[in-house]
């Protein structure tokens, strides 16, 4: 085995990319996964001669006895330059320089081509015959570099105030508070990422997992102050809310249903913490809070949610959120759907209102899941009808009504009750209230 330290210019790989004795991927090398803003920017570098890192190269023999230079370490490096020189992208976005929008062609019109051909880069030249040492070389070159993650790059890659607004709120106290984060959350970004999928949610509605967040780099590299400072004050709003909902200090219990501290529950998983804040941020958009309101019944609500939600849950809604925050939890419909169930969960303490139909049913088969199954932890109320006191058989609708005190301020699973249809119906009955009393009542 001999090694020789060399240099290549663009100009020479080009040509041994021409003349086919280039070998880009061997059979142990890693795809090509770069990103187009990570070509770009190379490119960029290469503009700006700065230095890349060494590449490293086999030279070997084919059949025909003719030298082959076979790239060990370095080939994502040297196809974004080959794509380049084949006009496949250009100098578009994150790209801040004279030549924005640029294609190689155009560097030769202007005749500036020699600005990218004369750049040299480091190389490592290894002869040997044996494959086995070339896979040793590949292993130790790559084995003990932590190679950089997506949100890593992007802080590379995408500066401005999209970035800055997202490693601003990624320290507020609360996710401290909560663990939301671990210590290599915090050290490979992963919670400035995270935050980022928050804002770009707020923006936008639910987004899939990532993929489209660097559009939201971009485009708000530069961004408006009213809206930004607009997100800012909504991202902070929903924060304080969760830490008003959720104790940070200790376990509480109420009427036998434990609220944990909330980095204890289910919702400082990323998924569920995601649609739980942007849930309480569209209710508050359209004007609903929590503020001045008794908070205790919708706390025992999320109490029974973290203690039931399982994908073996014996309440098929809480099954169906458990799965959905494991199986594709990151798409838009997962996140959609989870965002809108706890909103309907929220809704009874923050809108306060009696809730819409498909609200009551949820609400229903969520009570007679939980009763018919017999678990525990479970609101106080519903095992007898409050008017005959005679046991439930049967929790159908057919069968039960579930209905609210008259007098009831928020309107929560742990207040609601079933009364059988037929004491229901009795004439003059209005100690509850039912979506029928209320339609009665307005129409």
């Amino acid at each position: 085995m001999k090694w020789i330290s060399t240099q290549y210019s663009i100009r020479d790989l080009l040509h041994f990319d021409k003349t086919r004795i280039l070998e880009l991927r061997p059979d142990f090398q890693r795809r090509s996964v770069w990103t187009p803003s990570a070509k770009i920017m190379l490119i960029d570098s290469i503009l700006r001669n700065i230095p890349m890192p060494k590449i490293y190269v086999h030279i070997k023999e084919n059949l025909k006895r003719k030298e082959l230079k076979s790239i060990i370490d370095g080939q994502q490096r040297i196809r974004a330059i080959l794509e380049f020189r084949a006009n496949q992208f250009c100098l578009s976005e994150p790209y801040k320089g004279d030549y924005f929008n640029f294609k190689y062609n155009d560097f030769v019109e202007k005749k500036l081509e020699n600005n990218i051909l004369d750049y040299r880069i480091d190389v490592n030249e290894v002869y040997t015959d044996s494959e086995k040492i070339v896979r040793e070389i590949y292993s130790r070159v790559n084995k003990y570099t932590v190679a950089l993650n997506t949100q890593e790059l992007r802080r590379a890659d995408f500066p401005g105030d999209f970035l800055h607004v997202s490693e601003q709120l990624s320290t507020v106290d609360f996710f401290d508070d909560a663990k939301l984060f671990s210590t290599s959350d915090r050290r490979r970004m992963r919670d400035v990422e995270f935050v980022s999928e928050l804002l770009a949610a707020l923006i936008k509605g639910p987004q899939d997992k990532k993929e489209s967040l660097d559009s939201f780099y971009l485009s708000l590299s530069k961004w408006k102050k009213e809206d930004k400072d607009n997100v800012i004050l909504r991202f902070k709003s929903a924060i304080t809310d969760i830490g008003e909902i959720f104790p940070l200090n200790k376990d509480v219990i109420l009427n036998s249903i434990v609220l944990k501290l909330f980095k204890k529950t289910r919702f400082r998983q990323k998924a569920d913490f995601y649609s739980l804040l942007i849930a309480i941020d569209e209710l508050k958009r359209k004007g609903y809070s929590i503020e001045n309101k008794i908070l205790d019944l919708l706390r025992e609500d999320f109490g029974i949610l973290d203690y039931h939600i399982t994908p073996e849950s014996d309440v098929e809604l809480f099954s169906k959120y458990a799965i959905q925050c494991t199986s594709q939890a990151n798409t838009i419909a997962s996140r959609s759907w989870r965002k809108n169930f706890l909103k309907d969960i929220l809704a009874g303490t923050y809108i306060a209102k009696y809730p819409d139909d498909n609200t009551i049913k949820n609400y229903h088969y969520i009570l007679w899941d939980l009763y018919s199954a017999g678990c525990d932890m479970c609101p106080i109320a519903a095992t007898t009808c409050v008017v005959c006191n005679e046991d439930f058989d049967d929790y159908s609708e057919k069968n039960a009504r579930l209905v609210w005190p008259e007098d009831s301020a928020t309107f929560q699973l742990s207040n609601a009750y079933f009364i059988h249809k037929k004491c229901f119906d009795k004439k003059g009955y209005h100690e509850y209230l039912s979506l029928e009393s209320i339609e009665e009542d307005s129409g």
